[in-house]
């Protein structure tokens, strides 16, 4: 399998097991490998659960090189776990609600407000995101599927499901039932664009540096104002204050300064132009120019003085808010840091000011509406939105004209943005839903110190600070495409219910007083034929012999059931069942063609299997239909119409209802509330038949919210419908209009994705054993699934975490479409193979830092480790045995194949640590290194035994030690490199399992793992190394032999077999050791006759094998060698004949001209000139 043609294409050989696996079943197989024995919780074959969670992502938006990153990370530890024997169920999910569908929906739909939204419709809006949430699916699925990330994406869990929003709904209200969620007034992070408010997580992931403009502003302190004790204010008397958001100047309607802090009223400029400033002293800087300071004060002898307004507002100025408007107030988050040591107020637009606010008894008035322009009452900016840059020059203009602009200058900083659209957020005032969460900060801190980070700094750093200072979680959005909050608040009282389940919403609505009794015609001639026969009909089918006697026998049962009136499909064997029933029950008959047989189109008339064939799942039948016909959607939509009608022409009746399969089927799941999955999953209860001919069934109508197909949805606008008396009072609940931030969709996914508690038997797997997202995560899912755990006082609902960083482009740059310098997934996977891709993750940094992603690098990849392992696996395929490949270890006796043998279970046991440690890079890079020890030390002076052996059990000895030491390399991979790894496994195909990933992960053997061979082959290989650096340094080509290599260190001395190892690489005739060597390496360059004679030898010898090359001969073919040259050369080549011959696998050397060959060189070997030739040694 790893060959794959002239050329390796690690591509090519990746689709190749892509098909093995699709093929064997490979992953389902690596699942069942460790599965529960009998079904016994806990109890698992070869070891017990690892739980994983998957973060869903959405997939409305394409997946980049970065979620490539993510799914690497998540595999490879999934992988590994498999194969040490853990039992790793991992359950796919898709995040489908929130703000980033939402808006993708508006730009197809044109929509620029919430307010044309609602125009367009809410039921039909949401109908656009349900749809829009799978735009790319098909790519996520493709893709996953790619880079190896082995998911069950055939059983996702899917956040708009109404078991999923079921669960939601229970966790909420069981955090009600503790007191922690309330509904407040506060500031909130709110996005002009969305209409809607953000968590603290949300925001965090938002920010962006701007520069802004920073204003300092005048305000006018009355006339006659004393200010400390002697100072009398004048008319140019002003108070100095500073903010970076002067949109809310018009909003102004107070100043804070601190009681104990120190204030000056200086003096500054002449004559007629002089002006009095009052600021902190530690401030004065802000002046700049000269001044004169006129008095000294504490800031508690300006609490209560007046000033002018900036911007007159009504509401500021008249009834109970005029006493209160306009005034200087003490406050505690005044500092001297910054500014002037005085802070603007304006009460609904800052955290701190409406607090003050709240304290003081300010006005809460907005100036600004919504959608962030300015009110009516503000007439000078009405209707400007505050953040464009043509509102703020219009403010400043308009102060300046006032003589109230002191200066403005540029004001770098840190801004919040939403994280969906991009648009400035304003910090407003708003009435919202809360979590309490800054009750539970030490609850959160606790937890947090028994998870295991990668890296470990953000436990206490990034993580540990977030939650040090939880806030109060705003958990509710004014928005639509979300799961709708449970809670429902009556009109009169303000009295509030959390509903926490399906039954309480039910238990809301009064039961429906009608029984309904389903009932399928009897059996029929296109029943007995297998033919579809529907409306037009074709043929009459009739009732059979039989039929019509199973309904006799029916009517005898509906007898004792009193059925006040009987409803029925127009088609034939509907019409004669119900007029036998009618004749014997004596009850009216009514036909309603909502009751026919679902319509097939042009298939109306052929066998039931040519229906079947239309559709390659069942769940096509929802979206699918042949020609001219409905599916099932459809038809449960007809059906549905007719219940509705009966529900409201009918109260406390009997009705049977006579009708087809398919009609009924989907009509109970209608009335039952069922879920296209569940309408399937009931029929194939049934075998396939979901009512049988003459069959009956009743069934209630349960009263829940339903879209216009019939089906049950919890969404809006239908669980708005839902209104219910209040039990305090007269008035009505009706549910409150946000739905729920969709962060915590996500932070519910332990329970929601198995409906707890509603499924019985089944408990959520819970705490994951791993998690891995990127470092945006830690204030956002890793955040809220802690959150809900805590909430619902559980444990950490994670015990290890990796996070990792960003990808920037080689650069250092944001990639972005704009910039040109967005990294295509598809493209790397084409062009090198995924697993280098995955290999470049692993081992370019460690996971938490930012990757600077650099094609270059992958190159470098593939060529220094896939393209290093690869040309090991060839050598070992052209020279060796697969029928060596051993079941298990073998016993070494030479040195090196005691050395590989050693670094192979170092190596493993290094890597095994480092995976429990979830430290993936430090495993990669033991393994990259043992790697490089196998091709450049062990098969390099392996060459010899594999090729010229000299006895078979050498090579037996070689081939059973190179060939183990490859599939245990394969095994090593397999989690990292899933691909390269099964395709080098299935290469060497000798006692190995079907696949790598069935494999267990290898074991340490420590009786072969010899440290001091270790120790001594580093030994060797750095004396070596040095000594060819000499070698280089002197010009001596390596295949010249020397006499001698004397060694300052004694390391080696008496080690007989690695000093056989450094005298053969280094090609020295003996090592010496002299402690008293200046270096530590010195090599004898004399070069003797003979030393000369062997190495010229040595050359003809590389001649002659790349000839053979050329020549496209197997190491096995035996040649005829024909050698022209000096007498000379002719005298050394008869001398050493039989060398010659052996070390090239020649027949005959012919010291003669030669017209057939096979291939032809002429050179020079040292001082001679010659000629060779080489042809294939013809047998007999």
């Amino acid at each position: 399998m790893l060959k794959n043609g002239d050329k390796f294409s690690l591509p090519e050989v990746e689709e190749k097991v892509l098909r093995f696996w699709d093929e064997q079943d490979i992953f389902k197989k690596s699942l069942l490998k460790n599965a529960p024995e009998k079904g016994a919780n806990g109890k698992i074959g070869k070891g017990k659960k690892f739980v994983f969670y998957e973060g869903p992502p959405t997939a409305n938006g394409r997946p980049g090189i970065h979620h490539v990153l993510g799914r690497s990370y998540k595999d490879v530890v999934l992988r590994y776990k498999t194969m040490d024997g853990y039992y790793v169920p991992r359950k796919g999910g898709w995040d489908t609600h929130g703000l980033p569908v939402e808006i993708e929906v508006e730009k197809a739909l044109g929509l620029k407000s919430k307010k044309e939204i609602e125009t367009y419709g809410i039921a039909e809006f949401n109908k656009k995101c349900k749809e829009s949430v799978w735009k790319y699916k098909d790519e996520w699925e493709k893709l996953t599927k790619r880079v190896g990330f082995w998911l069950d994406m055939e059983n996702p869990y899917i956040t708009y499901k109404n078991e999923y929003m079921e669960t939601i709904w229970w966790t909420l209200a069981e955090i009600n039932k503790k007191k922690l969620l309330y509904k407040g007034y506060k500031i909130v992070p709110w996005c002009t664009r969305c209409g809607t408010g953000l968590s603290s997580h949300e925001v965090a992931q938002g920010y962006k540096e701007v520069e802004d403009t920073s204003v300092y502003a005048k305000f006018k302190v009355k006339k006659g104002e004393k200010l400390g004790g002697d100072f009398v204010a004048d008319n140019a008397t002003y108070i100095l204050s500073w903010t970076t958001t002067p949109w809310t100047l018009p909003g102004n309607v107070a100043l804070a300064v601190g009681e104990r802090i120190e204030y000056v009223i200086v003096e500054v400029g002449e004559g007629n132009k002089k002006e009095k400033f009052v600021l902190a002293k530690p401030r004065l800087e802000v002046l700049e120019g000269e001044h004169t300071i006129l008095h000294t004060i504490k800031g508690k002898e300006l609490v209560g003085a007046h000033y002018e307004p900036l911007f007159p507002i009504e509401a500021f100025m008249t009834g109970s808010a005029k006493e209160a408007s306009y005034k200087v107030y003490p406050a505690d988050f005044v500092t001297t840091e910054d500014g002037t040591g005085v802070v603007h107020t304006a009460v609904m637009y800052g955290e701190d000011d409406y607090a003050l606010g709240k304290k003081v008894g300010l006005p809460e008035v907005h100036t600004v509406n919504e959608q962030g322009m300015f009110v009516s009452e503000v007439p000078e900016f009405a209707g400007l939105y505050v953040k464009a840059k043509g509102t703020e020059e219009k403010i400043l203009t308009a102060l300046e004209a006032k003589n109230l602009l002191f200066k403005k200058e540029l004001y770098k900083h840190e801004y919040p943005f939403c994280w969906r659209c991009s648009t400035p957020l304003l910090y407003y005032g708003r009435s919202s839903w809360f979590i309490e969460m800054s009750k539970l900060r030490t609850e959160l801190q606790k937890e947090n110190k028994t998870i295991h980070w990668i890296p470990e700094d953000i436990r206490e750093g990034r993580f540990g600070a977030w939650i040090k200072e939880a806030k109060d979680w705003a958990i509710s959005r004014e928005r639509y495409w979300a799961t709708p909050l449970p809670i429902w608040e009556c009109g009169t009282c303000k009295t509030t219910e959390v509903l926490g389940s399906v039954k309480d919403l039910e238990a809301t609505q009064p039961k429906s007083t009608n029984r309904y009794i389903l009932i399928r015609h009897g059996e029929a001639e296109n029943n007995v034929k297998n033919i579809i026969n529907t409306w037009p009909e074709k043929t009459k089918s009739h009732l059979t012999p039989k039929g019509r006697a199973h309904v006799e026998k029916l009517a005898k049962k509906l007898a004792k059931r009193k059925i006040d009136i009987m409803f029925a499909s127009d088609v034939t064997r509907t019409k004669e069942t119900a007029g036998i029933l009618k004749e014997q029950l004596g009850i009216p008959l009514i036909f309603d063609e909502r009751l026919r047989e679902i319509n097939v189109g042009v298939l109306n008339g052929a066998n039931i299997n040519e229906y079947q064939k239309v559709f390659a799942t069942k769940m096509e039948k929802f979206t699918r239909a042949p020609e001219g016909g409905e599916n099932l959607t459809e038809l449960r939509a007809r059906v549905f119409g007719f219940i509705q009608d009966m529900e409201k022409k009918y109260k406390g009746k009997t009705i049977a209802i006579v009708s087809h399969e398919d009609p009924l089927w989907l009509l109970t799941s209608a009335m039952q509330g069922w879920t296209d999955e569940k309408i399937i999953t009931e029929k194939e209860g049934k075998l396939g038949v979901f009512l049988g001919t003459a069959e009956m069934r009743e069934e209630e109508f349960r009263m829940l919210p339903r879209d216009e197909t019939g089906m049950f949805d919890m969404h809006r606008p239908y669980i708005d419908a839902v209104k219910f008396p209040c039990k305090k009072c007269d008035g009505v609940m009706t549910r409150v209009p946000e739905v729920l931030d969709v962060w915590y969709d996500a932070g519910a996914m332990p329970y929601a994705q198995v409906h707890y508690p509603f499924e019985k038997g089944v408990v959520p797997d819970f705490p994951a054993d791993y998690i891995s997202e990127g470092m945006d995560q830690t204030r956002g899912w890793f955040y809220v699934l802690l959150a809900i755990a805590t909430l619902l006082g559980r444990h950490a609902p994670y015990k290890n975490v990796i996070s990792f960083g960003l990808i920037l482009d080689k650069n250092g740059q944001k990639m972005s479409k704009s910039k040109g310098n967005v990294v295509s997934p598809w493209d790397m996977i084409q062009k090198y193979g995924i697993d280098v891709v995955r290999w470049y993750f692993y081992t370019v940094n460690p996971p938490g830092e930012t990757k600077k992603f650099d094609e270059l690098e992958l190159a470098k990849t593939s060529r220094q480790f896939f393209t290093l392992i690869y040309n090991s696996f060839v050598f070992f395929d052209l020279y060796s045995n697969r029928k060596f490949i051993p079941k298990s270890a073998p016993k070494p006796v030479n040195l090196l194949d005691k050395w590989i043998m050693a670094r192979l279970h170092e190596t493993i046991e290094g890597a095994t640590i480092h995976m429990d440690k979830y430290e993936i890079g430090d495993a990669a890079r033991l393994i990259e290194d043992f790697v490089g020890d196998l091709s450049r030390w062990y098969i390099r002076r392996s060459r010899r035994r594999l090729q010229k052996p000299e006895s078979k059990k050498e090579y037996a000895e070689v081939s059973t030690v190179f060939g183990y030491v490859l599939v245990e390399l394969s095994k090593l991979m397999a989690p990292f490199t899933p691909f390269f790894a099964e395709a080098l496994h299935k290469s060497l195909a000798q006692n190995v399992k079907a696949s790598v990933h069935l494999e267990d992960w290898p074991k340490t053997e420590k009786k072969f793992i010899d440290k001091n061979l270790i120790e001594g082959m580093a030994e060797v290989r750095l004396a070596a190394s040095i000594a060819l650096a000499k070698r280089a340094e002197k010009g001596i080509k390596v295949r010249q032999p020397l006499a001698e290599l004397k060694l300052k260190s004694v390391k080696l001395e008496g080690k007989k077999a690695l000093i056989e190892i450094l005298k053969d690489e280094v090609n020295v005739k003996k090592v010496t050791f002299h402690k008293t060597l200046t270096e530590d390496v010195e090599l004898d360059t004399v070069v003797t006759h003979e030393l000369m004679e062997e190495g010229l030898l040595r050359e003809l010898v590389r001649m002659v094998q790349d000839l053979r090359q050329d020549a496209g001969f197997s190491p096995k073919d035996a040649i005829v060698l024909h050698i022209d040259g000096p007498e000379e050369l002719h005298f050394i080549m008869r001398k050493n004949e039989a060398f010659a011959k052996r070390e090239v696998n020649a027949k005959a050397i012919e010291l003669k001209r030669t017209t057939q060959f096979d291939a032809e060189l002429a050179t020079k070997l040292g001082e001679y000139d010659i000629w060779l030739a080489v042809r294939k040694n013809k047998k007999g």
